[in-house]
């Protein structure tokens, strides 16, 4: 008797129907978790490439799923992502933009590593860099590309008025390559916690 008047209790209490509203709307997803991070020489690194779909400051980042909405975003210089396919399994890809926004990409600790802190994971890593999937990326044209076989990252670094520098590194080779691209791709992040003063 007990127990059938506390299940009534919970199922037409407002106060428990509340609390499970503010439970599916707070957020309580992985992208939100604190990062775990791994030391390579003196640098620490997200273990994983970020996942989120928010600046640092709480706005949204535009959520780029076709062709036509990817190109607007780079059209307006516009921070945007999407997944790799537009499957939620897919990796997360950004634009250049949400790398450069102003409000941060980077959770609160961390930042998108410039192109200087990649030289230096480099010479700590003999070009190896860490362990990584191979995320593929997203072209101009909105189209996806070397998913499984390459992964490209961004460095927070500009290498000219529409580009910037990145890092790629492909299965066969196992090195990572820094290259100039178009600030309008859809690459992976890994960031690099701030260091102490």
């Amino acid at each position: 008797m007990i127990h059938q008047s506390a299940h009534s209790f919970f199922r037409k209490s407002p106060l428990f129907l509340f609390a499970v509203l503010l439970l599916f709307t707070s957020g309580c997803t992985k992208q939100d978790d604190a990062a775990q991070g791994i030391t390579i020489g003196r640098q620490i690194w997200m273990a994983e490439n970020l996942a989120t779909d928010r600046y640092r400051n709480g706005d949204k980042i535009r959520h780029a799923r076709s062709v036509e909405e990817w190109n607007e975003a780079i059209s307006k210089q516009e921070g945007a992502w999407c997944d790799y396919g537009n499957d939620p399994d897919g990796g997360r890809l950004y634009n250049w933009f949400a790398v450069a926004d102003s409000r941060g990409l980077a959770p609160a600790g961390w930042r998108v590593p410039t192109d200087e802190e990649w030289r230096e994971l480099e010479a700590a890593t003999d070009g190896q860099g860490f362990a990584t999937g191979f995320t593929g990326s997203r072209n101009c044209l909105g189209l996806f590309f070397g998913k499984g076989t390459a992964a490209f990252f961004w460095t927070a670094t500009p290498s000219g008025e529409f580009d910037a520098w990145n890092r790629e590194i492909s299965e066969g080779s196992r090195k990572l390559q820094r290259v100039s691209v178009a600030k309008g791709l859809g690459l992976s992040v890994r960031c690099v916690k701030d260091r102490e003063k």
